[in-house]
């Protein structure tokens, strides 16, 4: 019954940074301009979580300068 046993469906924005090659700042630029699905989390809404889907959207994303 434990919701993480299939893999999260929100991944930090420091695991998108990893998958992807690219900084944090790059996955947190992407998230804010809308090129990928984020939810923000936390009692400020301060944090971002990326949804796990965009993993395999790469062909929407700019190339990292």
């Amino acid at each position: 019954m434990d919701a993480t046993s299939t893999g999260p469906e929100w991944l930090t924005v420091s695991e998108v940074a990893q998958h992807f090659r690219v900084s944090t700042r790059t996955v947190t630029r992407w998230a804010l301009s809308g090129q990928l699905r984020m939810r923000r989390v936390g009692p400020t809404g301060r944090l971002i979580r990326i949804h796990s889907s965009e993993l395999n959207s790469e062909q929407n994303l700019p190339a990292s300068a």
